[in-house]
């Protein structure tokens, strides 16, 4: 049975992993992590967690220090700021290294990742490690795909119930080509911003909707977007673990396999607590007078359809790397 991560013991799942040796340390080592996500978000808990854990297993030799909400590096700023010695993990969305790396767009694909596959034991590091030849040339290692959550529409004044009702609409999404060609596929104008300006955006009209989760509706606020509406599959949305590989090579050897095995165990059982944790934020925000509604079947076949399309283009563009990743995920699928 697998082992489920400090954080998750009050969620009533239990867990654990031996502390490092004790060793002499003249100076405890800086460890820098940004994220983009407000404070509010129950995600930036985990990462306070994680960080917390990382000081407590290393006996203090290793000190996190953990910027949220962009206050440090917004999280393309920080992606590209790995191996310059001001930034050593960046937890940011899996579409960030898209500009760095285009093949790993792979997994913003619609309906590519599902959480039946996700949940299957040893799924998490796989996709990380096969994500992560592509980017170990620039100095930076993915050390595992952490779920973030289903991603949905937020409209002010509508639902949506079919893709007539996006066509011209100005639809934040969270960036990449990928996500990007989607919404251009179902008729909107994509914009790319932080999730900490939606709101101000939604408000002042400069988008008309915004593709993102139940965080980031937390985020938003219900007075700025009321209604959601579901296309049920279509997009996943997942963190990447990232860790600047030449500071990770270079800490001592039982530091190395603190952070290495404190972030494997999270990696691997994430992924039912973040679903649970996902699950609660969306009726919460109900229960504070949101609506959320899932489109038809006959929608969902056509929104389907429609991203296909993308799914086309990226597999014309990188046909070896479409088959790789169906080598490395058929394991974990079923059916």
């Amino acid at each position: 049975m697998r082992r489920f991560f400090t954080w998750a013991v009050a969620l009533g799942i239990g867990g654990g992993l031996l502390m490092a040796g004790a060793h002499a340390a003249a100076q405890p080592i800086e460890m820098i992590m940004t994220d983009e996500l407000a404070t509010s978000h129950w995600s930036t808990k985990i990462i306070d967690q994680f960080a917390k854990t990382i000081e407590e297993r290393s006996k203090g030799r290793i000190t996190p220090k953990v910027f949220h909400a962009g206050t440090l590096y917004k999280d393309q700023d920080a992606v590209a700021a790995l191996g310059s010695g001001s930034v050593h993990m960046v937890w940011p969305v899996a579409v960030r290294l898209e500009p760095i790396a285009p093949q790993t767009g792979i997994v913003s694909l619609p309906f590519a990742i599902t959480d039946e596959m996700m949940l299957q034991e040893g799924a998490p590091e796989a996709i990380g490690k096969f994500l992560s030849q592509y980017v170990e040339p620039k100095g930076i290692r993915v050390m595992g795909l952490a779920r973030t959550a289903d991603l949905f529409f937020l409209f002010r004044n509508e639902f949506i119930t079919d893709m007539k009702d996006l066509r011209g609409k100005k639809v934040r999404v969270t960036g990449g080509r990928i996500l990007q060609q989607l919404m251009r596929e179902f008729g909107t104008s994509p914009v790319s911003m932080a999730a900490t300006e939606m709101a101000t955006a939604m408000m002042q009209g400069a988008i008309d909707g915004i593709f993102t989760s139940a965080g980031g509706w937390e985020m938003v606020g219900t007075s700025a977007a009321p209604r959601a509406s579901s296309v049920p599959g279509l997009s996943l949305v997942t963190y990447a673990v990232l860790v600047d590989n030449a500071w990770l090579k270079n800490l001592p050897e039982d530091l190395r396999q603190v952070v290495e095995g404190t972030t494997l165990e999270f990696v691997r059982t994430n992924w039912e607590v973040a679903m649970k944790l996902d699950k609660e934020t969306l009726e919460n925000m109900v229960k504070a007078g949101g609506q959320f509604q899932e489109v038809s079947p006959e929608a969902r076949e056509a929104f389907r359809k429609a991203a296909q399309k993308a799914n086309e283009d990226f597999i014309r563009r990188y046909p070896d790397v479409w088959e790789k990743f169906q080598e490395v995920t058929r394991p974990f699928r079923k059916g």
